[in-house]
């Protein structure tokens, strides 16, 4: 049972991270390594609440306030005072908006009116096989159709020995 439930947290903190690369690079004016870091700590941000002691309860808990459009918003705007530029906080925004997005359509879904209680969801599947498969696809898709990040990898997976084309004569 632990075994299951830390392949699911795995699998599900993967797909916010790869989504939130996605969205980062392919739509935000920001570079490569840029936007995998934003993508990536920002896609994961709202998954902080698990660092909370049990012990403070509600607001402090999983998918309480960090999983709130409220926090959301702060994060972006304290992400635009720091670096003053509006790539980095719209990559931010994209980032941490998905991972909102994700988890709300889920059963548990987000306080969406925080510091009201009030969820609603229509309790899709969205960490299942599934759904974890076409969000990865869709990512993928965005990296290949929005950025040349793909083609960088390839480069550098065949000048490593990763991967070989095959010559044809």
């Amino acid at each position: 049972m632990l075994f299951g439930l830390i392949v699911f947290l795995t699998v599900a903190f993967a797909t916010h991270a790869i989504v939130g690369v996605a969205l980062a690079r392919g739509f935000a004016d920001v570079g490569p390594r840029a936007g995998l870091w934003l993508g990536v700590v920002f896609g994961l941000a709202p998954d902080a609440d698990f660092l909370f002691p049990a012990a403070w309860g509600w607001p402090f808990v999983h998918r309480g306030i960090t999983h709130s459009p409220l926090f959301a918003l702060s994060v972006i705007a304290g992400t635009y005072a720091i670096s003053r530029s509006r790539a980095v906080a719209i990559a931010a925004g994209l980032a941490i908006g998905s991972h909102l997005a994700i988890d709300s359509l889920s059963p548990m879904a987000i306080p969406w009116l925080f510091p009201l209680r009030a969820t609603w969801s229509p309790g899709l599947d969205v960490h299942g096989v599934i759904a974890t498969t076409l969000l990865w696809s869709a990512s993928v898709g965005v990296l290949a159709w929005r950025t040349d990040d793909l083609a960088a990898i390839e480069q550098w997976l065949d000048r490593s020995g990763g991967v070989r084309r095959r010559q044809s004569e």
